[in-house]
């Protein structure tokens, strides 16, 4: 049994993260929060320790004793303040003698600092910083996160909803290029339990791959059509 901080672990896909460790029952589970008060968390054995990413003080002393630090730390409308955030929470569990580092990856496509997609672009600024931390660490890549095709339903899980390229719930898509490339698909249910059973590994690879479903575009549209009817291109 190992000591896990999960950062950003009340919502999004550090929830189903932390969900799938609790699960497992072999770890003592630390939630970062900005708030110290989540009972559904804590009932279940999670401890909630209240942080600002703007206080190294209070960082450090949270991930004292902590041997694996997983961030999902994530702003799609202000990736520098992700950066800012993430470096400090890798600079804190240098410094508290964490032994792992995993930084809020979750990519379509392994990251580097030209990325077309700006969602990814802040992302090898930490990764670079992890690797030369001295850490052991890896990205965990998990293609898109099959949830956002449930955007509108409780299907979307802990995510917020997302209408990347489909909106299924009304029936339209935006299909980048020719729609003919194949990327992943994983659930966020199934990210987590990765996650969980990566603890496990006597080391980490560099890059974590994982993928529910190896589809392109053009067969998703056609799984979609199939169940909702014509679809309008936007």
């Amino acid at each position: 049994m190992v000591k896990v901080a999960v950062a950003g672990g009340t919502g999004g896909i550090g929830r189903h993260i932390v969900d799938a460790i609790l699960n497992t029952q072999l770890h003592h589970v630390v939630v970062l929060s900005r708030s110290p008060y989540h009972a559904d968390l804590q009932s279940r054995g999670a401890e909630v320790i209240a942080v600002s990413y703007d206080d190294p003080t209070s960082l450090e002393n949270a991930l004292r004793g902590v041997h694996t630090v997983i961030s999902t730390i994530s702003d799609t409308t202000d990736g520098n303040a992700s950066v800012t955030s993430q470096l400090a929470l890798l600079q804190a569990a240098v410094q508290a003698g964490a032994k792992r580092f995993a930084p809020s990856e979750f990519n379509a496509r392994p990251t580097r600092s030209n990325d077309p997609i700006d969602l990814y672009t802040y992302k090898a600024v930490v990764t670079e910083a992890a690797k030369n931390s001295g850490l052991e660490y890896t990205l965990f890549e998990s293609g898109v996160f099959m949830n956002y095709l449930a955007s509108g339903t409780k299907g979307v899980g802990y995510l917020n909803p997302l209408k990347f390229v489909f909106d299924v719930e009304n029936c339209s898509a935006k299909i980048p290029g020719d729609g003919n490339n194949e990327i992943s698909w994983t659930r966020g249910e199934d990210v987590g339990a990765f996650v969980a059973a990566s603890l496990e590994l006597e080391s980490w690879p560099e890059v974590s791959w994982m993928a529910g479903e190896r589809k392109s575009f053009n067969e998703i549209l056609k799984l979609a059509e199939k169940v909702r009817g014509q679809y309008i291109p936007g």
